[in-house]
């Protein structure tokens, strides 16, 4: 009996003991933005990272003013990712932590030559969340790292923002692996960048940075790059692969002077898909659906919204069903097959799926896609 109790008292002594691996927050470096950009010499890559300097954050809440940039931006180029992070390291007092990333940005350069080496590079780092949202800049991804951040402390704040507000697609480096694994294609935010030279913050132009498009994406190479307009019809096709688009706004006019027109704002819209086999191959259908406001309205033989309602009611759906046709023929021409229509063949016609597996870049181009909208307009505002 006299062991056992000896034993029971050791067992216990053991969780007193300390945390032999513990690491102090002050002995850390938080990257919450990564940059991934061509290097000058041909097979290296120029790696970027950004990270908050806690004693200026501190500083900065204060009143009274700051004492610089509340950031710091890191940049090494190496033969691999690999390599410039360790070179980093090597610069740095503190030890590097990618567990609270909330950004990636790549480089126009880089993501033509293919990102396979980064995307292979996060799958394996255990401790990079892959739900990181991630994002294409139009020059050198490190230039996206110097805009002002207004009204956040930190620019990869901004970005992140960009993204989770679904401005356009919110693809995280989860997305791209997933596609990847089932050979889709996938589409991720296309920034833009400049400065405003009459606004001055810390006595040098204010830089801004926005999203201007999707850059389209097959066997982790870029493909094309969409405009602001496609961008968002394409996100609505999309639906849960891209996120829920924000507040998409259409006018139509039903006068060709542009005497009868109206703006409507589309505060829900959803998207749903099914495919069916016919002799010619399989066959997709894209519905659309929407709930609007109508925010402008004008009618030079002074009807009234209500009145009106059958007419923009139609011409919504036209305008809506052409963009997002227009857009879907832009990912076919590209044979990205960013709305995965492929993996939704394999889930219900998974024989089918086998014989064009293999050929499907090429099978998507041709592919048969129906598109319909299912629309309503549930405001007409004060004045109908």
């Amino acid at each position: 009996m006299k062991p056992l109790k000896i034993a029971l008292c050791l067992i216990l002594l053991l969780n007193l003991t300390g945390c032999w691996s513990k690491l102090e927050l002050d002995e850390l470096t938080f990257i919450f933005g990564m940059y991934i950009d061509s290097g000058k010499e041909p097979g290296t890559v120029e790696v970027s990272i950004n990270a908050p300097l806690p004693n200026r954050l501190l500083s900065s809440t204060q009143s009274g003013g700051s004492q610089g940039k509340s950031y710091s931006l890191v940049t090494k180029t190496a033969p691999t990712i690999t390599d410039a992070v360790i070179m980093i390291q090597k610069d740095l007092s503190r030890r590097l932590e990618i567990s609270h990333i909330k950004a990636v940005v790549i480089g126009k350069e880089y993501a033509e030559q293919g990102i396979s080496e980064v995307l292979d590079w996060f799958k394996r780092q255990p401790e990079f969340p892959i739900g990181t949202y991630i994002m294409a800049a139009p020059g050198k991804a490190k230039e996206i790292a110097k805009l002002s951040p207004v009204f956040e402390q930190l620019p990869d704040q901004v970005l992140m923002d960009f993204s989770s507000q679904n401005l356009t697609f919110a693809t995280t480096v989860r997305s791209c692996l997933l596609a990847e694994a089932n050979n889709m294609g996938y589409a991720m935010n296309y920034l833009s960048f400049g400065e405003n030279p009459d606004v001055k913050e810390q006595g040098e132009p204010l830089k801004w940075a926005g999203v201007q498009g999707v850059m389209l994406f097959r066997k982790a190479a870029m493909r094309q790059v969409l405009n602001t307009e496609d961008s968002r019809s394409l996100a609505w096709a999309a639906g849960n692969v891209a996120g829920h688009v924000a507040l998409p706004m259409y006018t139509v006019k039903w006068e060709e002077d542009g005497k009868g027109t109206a703006s409507a704002l589309f505060y829900s819209n959803h998207a749903s898909k099914k495919v069916k086999m016919s002799s010619d191959g399989p066959v997709f259908y894209i519905k659309l659906k929407g709930k609007a406001s109508i925010t402008y309205f004008r009618d030079a033989e002074g009807h009234g919204a209500n009145e009106k309602s059958g007419v923009i009611l139609q011409k919504l759906r036209e305008k809506v069903i052409a963009d997002v046709t227009r857009s879907i023929k832009a990912t076919q021409k590209a044979g990205a097959d960013v709305l995965q229509l492929g993996m939704l063949m394999e889930w219900n016609h998974p024989a089918e799926w086998k014989k064009l597996q293999e050929k499907w870049d090429e099978e998507y181009r041709e592919a048969q896609i129906v598109v319909s909208a299912d629309l309503s307009i549930e405001d007409f505002g004060s004045v109908k």
